[in-house]
């Protein structure tokens, strides 16, 4: 497995700053949050990786290899995608086949899919289609689709959103265990402050474009780097006196 690092990656839109001077380095089986309010820029940092997006300046790398410009094919990225998008005209089984090359045998995609579907608890429903799924078994089987693959890095963008209180809360514990197993460099992108805490070896806090804190979240709860922080943490947030 290989080690994303991002350095000075930086992003606009005309005139609007997405990501501004971002580094940061996440190791082979190490699972980071990437934590902000709505609109600071995470899932635009999460595209530039994956290929969907190209950065305006900086490198990133996997491995020793930068990816910049590099089809997402050879990226050697898995992404699992807020709102889940499943082909709607496929079975779950063949959503996740999917994430495999297409010149893999029929053998082995068959045993990859079973392998994968029975961590992930979903080999009772392979042969449904997404309508016929509830939303949790939805997010498994995205999930199952970007971990196929073995990928070097694992990109979620806020997977656990649009499914309710109990599943998310069952995710929490089931998740970290599951995302460790496969090895990757894993960027989990999340608004929610109790799941990246629950969840991450370390929380980059994103603010503006702009990570204004990258440590663990017991540190950061603590002793977060500014008052912006520290009203992002907390429920009531921080008290503040002159």
């Amino acid at each position: 497995m290989a080690r994303l690092e991002l350095n000075a990656v930086g992003k606009s839109f005309g005139p609007v700053r997405c990501a501004e001077d971002l580094s940061l380095a996440v190791e082979p089986g190490e699972i980071v949050a990437v934590f902000g309010p709505s609109g600071s820029g995470k899932t635009v940092l999460l595209r530039m990786i994956a290929g969907m997006f190209e950065p305006d300046e900086g490198d990133i790398l996997v491995g020793s290899r930068s990816i910049v410009g590099a089809p997402p094919e050879q990226r050697g990225i898995g992404m699992a995608f807020q709102n889940f998008a499943l082909f709607p005209h496929m079975s779950a089984q063949n959503n996740i086949a999917s994430g495999l090359p297409a010149k893999t045998g029929a053998a082995e995609v068959a045993s990859r899919v079973k392998s994968i579907s029975q961590l992930l608890k979903i080999e009772h429903v392979l042969g449904h289609r997404p309508r016929e799924l509830s939303n949790g078994q939805k997010q498994r089987t995205a999930l199952a689709r970007a971990l196929i693959g073995n990928p070097d890095v694992l990109l979620l963008d806020d997977p656990l959103r649009n499914v309710d209180a109990k599943l998310r809360y069952e995710m929490r514990l089931e998740l970290p265990s599951l995302l460790r197993r496969s090895s990757a460099a894993v960027l989990y992108v999340t608004q929610d402050y109790r799941e990246a805490m629950a969840i991450a070896d370390r929380i980059a806090v994103l603010v503006d474009g702009r990570l204004v804190q990258v440590a663990r979240p017991e540190e950061i709860y603590a002793r977060p780097a500014s008052v912006a922080v520290a009203r992002l943490f907390g429920d009531p947030s921080i008290n503040l006196a002159e």
